[in-house]
C-alpha cells in the first residue's frame, strides 16, 4: 500500500522545519520523513545534565555586505551564489522575531600575542592591530603590497572574479594581508580549527573557518592612525535562551500541526518516475509517494537510496570536540561572550560564554569550549597523554578565564569525528560531481540544507531556503 501526500520533505534540517511549518499555515498537507530524534541538525540545542547549550559558537548575523543588494522575495534566493543569504538579513531577523526576542551582544574577543584583545578575525576590530608586538612588521608588509599594482586576488574582487573559486586562501591572504599578519594570525587559527593549512581552503570559502579577508589598504590605514571606515560585525543572540530553541519551538509546532504527518523511519529505497513522482519505501511502514518532494540530507544519501552508491563521494573532513561546562560567575576573571584563541600552544580555538550571550545573570555561566581533537593530539608531545578535561582546564587557566581549573563543573564532552567537510578544492569538485549525479537521477526533487549547494547551509541560508520553498509550494 502507498500513501500519497501533496508534499514530502525528507531530512531533519532547519530549512525543512521552516518550510514545513510555513506550508502547513497556508493549508498544505505535508509529510516529513525524519528517522532521527535530532531536529534542526547543528542548529538545535544540546542538553547536558539538564542544561541546554548551543553546539559551540552559534550567533546571529543580521548585517551583511550583501544586504545592500536587497533581499525582498525569498524566491529569488540562489544557493549556488556564495553568501546570497546576505541579501535577506532583515527577512531572517523578522522571521526569528516571531519565535524569540534577540539582542546585540558584547563584541567577541580574541587571545593572541599572549593577551586578550578586541577581535580582528570575526568582529573587524582592526584597532587591535597597533597593540600587537609584530605590528611594525605587518605595516612594512602592507606598505610593500599597496605600492604594487593590485593583485588579481585583491579582496575587492572576491565576488566578481572567478579566480577566487579556484585559488587557495593562503594565496589570497598573503596577497592582501602580507606574510606577518598571515603567519601570526591567519595560519595558526586555521590549523587549530581545521587541523589543515590555509592552502587547503578555497579562497571564496574562507569564512567557513571564520577567517577574514581584508583589503591591504584598510589594514594599513588602521596601523597608520587614519582608519578607513569599516563597520564592525555585530552579532546577536536570543534573550534568555539558546539559538537552538528556535528549532525546539518549530519541532513542537510540527508535532502539534494537524496538517503535518511525521514518518519516523529511515527510507530503504526510492523510485523517481518520469513524471517526477517520488516513491519512498520503508522497512516497517507503507510506502509514501508525492509529486512534490524536497531533500534536506546530503546528495550522497539520496544516491545511495537510489542504489547509486558508486556515485557518492568521499570527502576530506576534520573532527570537532565540544566541552560543555558550568563555571561559577564569581570564578570567571574575564567578561566575554566569545573568545577566539589564536596562539598555537593553546589547543582550544574558541570559548563561548553562552550565559553572557543570552544576557542571563546567574550564579553559574554556561560555557562551551571548542577544539580540534586531532590538532590537540599533534600540537604537543604530551597532549595525547593528558586527560582532555585536564588539558582544557589548563587552557582556561592560561587564557586567564579562571584561576583554578577545579572551579569548572564538567557536564559533558562530545567528540564529533569527521564531522566537518573541509572547504577545499577537491571537496568542491567532489560535491559538484555528486550533486550533478543527484540532479540527473532525480531532477524534480527540490534541495534544502546539505543538498542545496557547497557550504550553502548556514543558519541564514537555511531560514531563507525554507521560506523560499514555502513561497514556491504554498497554497494561496
Amino acid at each position: 500500500m502507498t500513501r500519497d501526500f501533496p508534499i514530502v520533505l525528507v531530512g531533519n534540517a532547519l530549512s525543512l522545519m521552516v518550510a514545513a511549518t510555513k506550508l502547513a499555515k497556508t493549508g498544505a498537507q505535508v509529510a516529513i520523513v525524519n528517522s532521527g530524534k535530532n531536529w534542526g541538525g547543528h542548529f538545535t540545542t544540546v542538553t547536558c545534565k539538564g542544561v541546554a547549550f548551543d553546539a559551540g559558537m552559534v550567533l546571529h548575523e543580521f548585517t551583511s555586505y550583501n544586504a545592500q543588494n536587497g533581499g525582498g522575495d525569498p524566491r529569488t534566493y540562489d544557493a549556488a551564489v556564495r553568501n546570497d543569504a546576505g541579501r535577506f538579513c532583515e527577512t531572517v531577523r523578522d522571521y526569528i522575531a516571531g519565535y524569540q526576542p534577540t539582542h546585540d551582544i558584547k563584541a567577541p574577543s580574541m587571545y593572541v600575542d599572549n593577551g586578550v584583545r578586541e577581535d580582528i578575525l570575526i568582529a573587524n576590530a582592526l584597532s587591535s592591530l597597533r597593540g600587537l608586538t609584530f605590528a611594525g612588521r605587518v605595516e612594512a608588509d602592507l606598505a610593500s603590497l599597496v605600492a604594487l599594482p593590485a593583485s588579481a586576488l585583491h579582496a575587492s574582487r572576491k565576488h566578481r572574479s572567478e579566480v577566487f573559486k579556484t585559488s587557495d586562501y593562503r594565496s589570497a591572504s598573503l596577497a592582501n594581508h602580507g606574510s606577518t599578519f598571515h603567519g601570526s594570525l591567519i595560519e595558526p587559527f586555521c590549523r587549530k580549527l581545521l587541523n589543515a593549512p590555509t592552502s587547503d581552503v578555497l579562497a571564496l570559502y574562507h569564512r567557513v573557518a571564520w577567517l577574514p579577508l581584508f583589503y591591504p589598504e584598510t589594514l594599513l590605514s588602521y596601523l597608520r592612525g587614519a582608519p578607513q571606515a569599516l563597520p564592525p560585525t555585530i552579532f546577536s543572540y536570543p534573550v534568555g535562551e539558546c539559538v537552538g530553541d528556535l528549532a525546539n519551538r518549530l519541532k513542537i509546532e510540527i508535532e502539534n500541526s494537524e496538517r503535518i504527518t511525521i514518518i519516523a523511519e529511515r527510507p530503504t529505497g526510492m523510485n523517481v518516475s518520469d513524471d517526477g513522482r517520488v516513491d519512498l519505501r520503508f522497512a516497517t511502514q507503507d510506502a509514501v509517494a508525492s509529486a512534490r518532494t524536497a531533500w534536506a540530507n546530503t546528495p550522497g544519501d539520496l544516491l545511495r537510496l537510489l542504489g547509486l552508491e558508486q556515485l557518492a563521494a568521499n570527502y576530506q573532513r576534520c573532527s570537532i570536540a565540544l566541552a560543555f561546562m558550568r563555571i561559577p560567575t564569581s570564578a570567571l576573571k574575564l567578561d566575554f561572550t566569545v573568545l577566539s584563541v589564536v596562539d598555537p600552544e593553546i589547543v582550544t580555538y574558541r570559548v563561548t560564554n553562552q550565559s553572557r550571550c543570552a544576557g542571563v545573570e546567574s550564579d553559574f555561566a554556561n560555557v562551551v569550549v571548542e577544539f580540534n581533537p586531532d590538532y590537540a593530539t599533534a600540537a604537543t608531545a604530551h597532549a595525547a597523554q593528558m586527560e582532555t578535561t585536564v588539558r582544557i582546564g589548563t587552557d582556561l587557566v592560561a587564557l586567564g578565564l579562571v584561576s583554578d581549573a577545579t572551579d569548572i563543573e564538567w557536564l559533558d564532552l562530545k567528540q564529533l569525528n569527521n564531522a566537518l567537510m573541509l572547504p577545499s578544492g577537491p571537496n568542491r569538485s567532489a560535491f559538484e560531481q555528486e550533486l550533478n549525479a543527484m540532479l540527473a537521477a532525480a531532477p524534480t526533487i527540490s534541495r534544502l540544507g546539505a543538498a542545496s549547494g557547497f557550504f550553502s547551509s548556514s543558519f541564514n541560508d537555511q531560514i531563507v531556503q525554507g521560506l523560499q520553498l514555502a513561497a514556491q509550494w504554498g497554497q494561496t
